[in-house]
């Protein structure tokens, strides 16, 4: 009885801690900071668009007019994704928060289930067991990949389950879920060819078939072939477009460099799936290492799982090798498709690693567990530095109201006075997505897939900027998902020029010709462009306000 007393109390300090983690998005609202890379500029106003464009089961030809000038539905993803949904049903900042609630809950419980049935499944280590899946959970998560990271130990609990012929029907029902609230592309593709070469291992080492496992595989495989048949369609068979991707060409590194990366990678991680292995998690693993080693007695497990982190990083490493070169020329797929994704496993390995180096601590040391304890709680307290909100705090950025400054694109609107389908703009020193969010329909934006033909008619645009300076050439010519207006006079500076900032446009050279041709009739600038007249532009009005981040400056595109 005092064991389940203890157990229910371990397990109700965590749920605690992550409400009081997320608290900020509750008390603060909308005055509260959220990433703004790869989220708020992109993704966040892509599900906020898709929900309300009456496109969520568009046909296969279908087009969503508000970016780029129209780009096809299929390149916004599966329709059976959850994280739309809650776009759908609720005001976004609500979705978000809703979201961000199911992630970590759902990291900390598979986690937990995980560790508990498949790697330490002893009685006095539950605050272990408890406190280590808490750390993982508190991971920043990238907020709208889902699952994609946040999913994986309740994933890999059910597979392991089936594999030790220990499954119930809740291991396949989770494996139906997750498909639809996670990423195949980003994360899960790499996840199951993991799980395949675990079958293949067991088939090998043991001469096991399994057949279950083998059939649990393929089941969410198919799952997610068929939750993703725009994706499908649009890369086997006739998508009516050739992507951007096809022309995406990475920095590559020689052999010295590779090698740098790989043990970076290994030591820092990746901030697309952050691990934050770098501090208490790795001295954990350093002490259960030498503890090892003085008493001679290696735990298979954990040697195991940290030379699969290792290898991941070496792969990461040298994905980008120069070495890589001559094949990549010769197959496409290498280049627009990012094999070198093996690295979003890391979160899950490294909280199995840290939680195994605990226990071994816990038990060989002996006050174990009053190191252990003081561990947990510094990585708790780490964790906490390296949230989300706090990162953006520290960064100085703007708050989720002040970065989207409705009522400012409100003025803007009311302004101009005219439907917002009817014309088309771009924007100057602030991300894109920011003039989608209140409605406005641009000719930039940034897509991680759109049609390769609309990238080469918006650098005519840009060329005369682009020529200014090849960093930003290379960055548009090689990358090109940042489709944005780049001025060599804001250099660094493109996307996020606050009003506090004095900065000023005096060479700007744009084609407002072929912008006005392409419906541009207005531009909407963070920054104030003296030489507007040379551009066959007119100034309008400047648009200010106490919530907002920006001071635009509106310039009317004029018929040339």
């Amino acid at each position: 009885m005092h064991y389940i007393i203890e157990k229910k109390k371990y397990l109700i300090i965590p749920f605690i801690v992550i409400i009081f983690y997320l608290f900020p998005l509750i008390f603060l609202g909308q005055d509260s900071h959220i990433l703004i890379h790869d989220n708020l500029d992109s993704s966040f106003t892509i599900f906020k668009i898709l929900a309300n464009s009456g496109e969520i089961f568009g046909t296969l030809r279908s087009e969503i007019p508000n970016f780029m000038d129209g780009i096809p539905r299929n390149t916004l993803g599966s329709e059976f994704n959850l994280t739309i949904w809650l776009f759908y049903f609720f005001k976004p900042f609500v979705a978000y928060t809703i979201n961000l609630f199911l992630l970590h809950i759902i990291a900390f419980l598979g986690m937990y289930f995980l560790l508990k049935k498949h790697f330490i499944k002893d009685v006095d280590s539950e605050y272990v067991v408890t406190f280590s899946s808490l750390c993982f959970a508190l991971l920043p998560f990238y907020p709208l990949v889902g699952l994609s990271v946040a999913g994986l130990p309740l994933a890999l609990n059910s597979f392991l389950n089936i594999r030790a012929g220990k499954s119930s029907k809740y291991d396949f029902v989770i494996l139906l879920f997750i498909p639809f609230y996670s990423s195949f592309v980003i994360c899960f593709v790499f996840f199951l060819t993991a799980m395949g070469f675990l079958w293949l291992y067991d088939l090998i080492k043991i001469k096991k078939l399994n057949r279950k496992f083998l059939f649990s595989i393929i089941l969410m495989l198919i799952m997610y072939l068929c939750i993703e048949y725009r994706l499908v369609y649009s890369m086997f068979f006739n998508g009516g477009y050739i992507s951007h991707r096809t022309e995406i060409i990475l920095v590559h590194y020689n052999f010295v460099t590779a090698i740098k990366e790989s043990i970076n990678n290994f030591i820092f991680g990746q901030y697309h799936a952050a691990s934050l292995q770098n501090c208490f998690v790795g001295i954990s693993v350093a002490i259960a290492l030498l503890i090892m080693l003085f008493k001679k007695t290696l735990k298979k497990d954990f040697v195991l799982l940290l030379i699969m982190s290792f290898l991941i990083s070496i792969w990461y490493g040298f994905w980008k090798w120069d070495g890589w070169l001559t094949l990549k020329s010769k197959f496409d797929i290498l280049n627009s498709f990012n094999f070198a994704r093996f690295h979003f496993l890391h979160p899950l390995l490294w909280y199995i690693i840290f939680a195994l180096s605990l226990n071994i601590i816990f038990k060989k040391l002996k006050h174990g567990k009053k190191i252990v304890i003081l561990l947990l709680i510094l990585q708790i307290m780490f964790l906490f530095t390296q949230s989300n909100e706090y990162q953006e705090i520290k960064r100085n950025n703007p708050t989720f109201r002040q970065f989207y400054a409705q009522e400012l694109f409100h003025d803007i609107r009311e302004y101009i006075g005219r439907d917002q389908a009817e014309y088309r703009v771009v924007n100057i020193g602030l991300h894109p997505s920011i003039a989608q969010y209140n409605g406005f329909y641009t000719l930039d934006g940034y897509l991680s897939n759109y049609p390769l033909k609309y990238k080469h008619k918006f650098k005519q645009t840009i060329i005369a900027e682009l020529e200014k300076n090849k960093r930003l050439y290379r960055y548009f010519e090689n990358w090109g998902s940042r489709c944005y207006i780049f001025v060599n006079e804001l250099n660094n500076d493109q996307s996020m020029v606050t009003k506090d900032e004095k900065i000023m446009i005096n060479n700007l050279k744009v084609n407002s010709k072929l912008l006005y041709e392409m419906g541009c009739k207005y531009i909407f600038s963070a920054v104030k462009i003296n030489n507007y007249k040379s551009n066959g532009l007119e100034f309008l009005k400047i648009f200010d306000d106490e919530n907002s981040a920006w001071r635009i400056y509106l310039y009317k595109v004029k018929k040339i």
